[in-house]
């Protein structure tokens, strides 16, 4: 039944009962009636309505109860569900916010899991770079084989793991013999992971490196964005972290977004 064949029906029932009560009415004042009462029979389903007539003669008129209660308007109906329909859209509203902040809290706390697994897997010296060339090293097995994954993150078989909102993050070594730096590159989806990395960097501004942007075409000339540097590494000529405020972040994310992709990478030593 759609929509209009339900106001149909409501509006031919709601008729058809006004109808049957005009007509008891009707019933009622031919007979002199000035006074009507009700009891129950031995069934409760069914009731009886007694009519009290001048002193000179007195009846009963066997009607069923609903037929004289006056029961819901079409308007009440529409009204009920109105509240209905309101209360529902901030329920699902009230629930889509709780889930955000949920993942949200759940990708900050992914991120400083990840970085805190670097220092360990460095200190128990898990890794070496052999060689004097430029090296990238995925750290995704050896975290993995010492159990600092978070559990919540699935792993690919090309060593790239999964947030809250589905990006791809990649954890790495990156250098040479005479040393190099860890980095977390996150292929962004939408501006409220992009916007809460950024105030996850911005929280972390005295062990930090370094926090930036990149689009697809800009990795091919090697352009990074934005470049915000940790408390030992920014000058008047290269901007804070500490002293990043909402409007830079939500320009930041702007612009990474508005190309085919967007990575956002945070790098430490």
């Amino acid at each position: 039944m759609n929509l209009f064949d339900f106001f149909n029906f409501f509006s031919h029932a709601h008729n058809k009962r006004r109808q049957t009560d005009a007509a008891l009415c009707t019933r009622i004042a031919e007979n002199g009636a000035d006074k009507v009462l009700s009891s129950e029979e031995e069934n409760p389903s069914v009731h009886k309505t007694y009519v009290n007539f001048p002193t000179s003669r007195k009846s009963a008129l066997d009607v069923p109860l609903y037929a004289i209660s006056s029961g819901r308007s079409m308007v009440e109906m529409l009204g009920v569900l109105a509240i209905i329909g309101v209360l529902s859209v901030g329920a699902i509203s009230g629930y889509s916010k709780a889930m955000l902040k949920y993942k949200l809290n759940k990708q900050t706390e992914q991120l400083t899991y990840l970085l805190n697994g670097s220092w360990q897997i460095l200190n128990r010296g898990e890794f070496r770079i052999e060689d004097a060339n430029h090296n990238t090293i995925v750290l995704t097995n050896i975290l993995n084989k010492l159990d600092l994954i978070p559990k919540e993150m699935t792993i690919d078989d090309k060593g790239y793991l999964y947030d809250p909102f589905n990006n791809k993050v990649l954890i790495a070594w990156e250098g040479d013999s005479s040393g190099g730096f860890f980095k977390i590159s996150i292929d962004i989806n939408d501006a409220e992971s992009c916007q809460n990395i950024w105030n996850f960097s911005k929280e972390l501004h005295n062990i930090l490196w370094q926090t930036h942007y990149y689009t697809t075409d800009d990795a091919d000339s090697g352009s990074f964005f934005s470049r915000t540097y940790g408390d030992a590494y920014c000058s008047s000529e290269k901007p804070c972290l500490k002293d990043l405020n909402v409007a830079q972040i939500h320009n930041f994310c702007e612009n990474c977004l508005k190309g085919n992709s967007c990575t956002i990478r945070v790098l430490w030593k």
